[in-house]
């Protein structure tokens, strides 16, 4: 199963579609978005957020990781964090300029840095 998935991760591709993922959902008008059932938990999206910005890290470090990457692979670690915090921060200005019925939330940027920070940390522990 860890071959499976290591073969799968030596792509871009799943990474990069994991990205524009992140992209596509965040940029979802408000109107879509439906506020009772699941939907109307107190601050899931938060968890939303540390989790799509946590596995975004995890994915672009496991792909590096897996290319023979070895001697710069922390510093490859720490732009990927930095890079994907730098989304995060730009999805709210783009929510809150471009996206109807979305708006900016401060907290957002907390969840997605701590999503980013948590599997930073996650994949320097090896």
């Amino acid at each position: 199963m860890v071959s499976v998935i290591r073969r799968i991760l030596a792509y871009k591709f799943f990474p990069l579609c994991w990205t524009l993922l992140i992209i596509i959902l965040l940029c979802i008008p408000g109107s879509y978005v439906p506020g009772t059932g699941i939907f109307g938990i107190p601050h899931l999206d938060k968890i939303v957020h540390i989790f799509l910005f946590g596995f975004n890290v995890l994915f672009w470090g496991w792909h590096y990781q897996g290319n023979g990457h070895a001697l710069k692979i922390k510093t490859i670690y720490v732009i990927t964090a930095l890079l994907t915090m730098a989304l995060g921060i730009v999805m709210e200005f783009v929510q809150m300029y471009f996206v109807p019925n979305r708006s900016f939330d401060g907290w957002d940027i907390v969840a997605d840095i701590a999503g980013a920070i948590f599997a930073w940390l996650w994949l320097i522990r090896v």
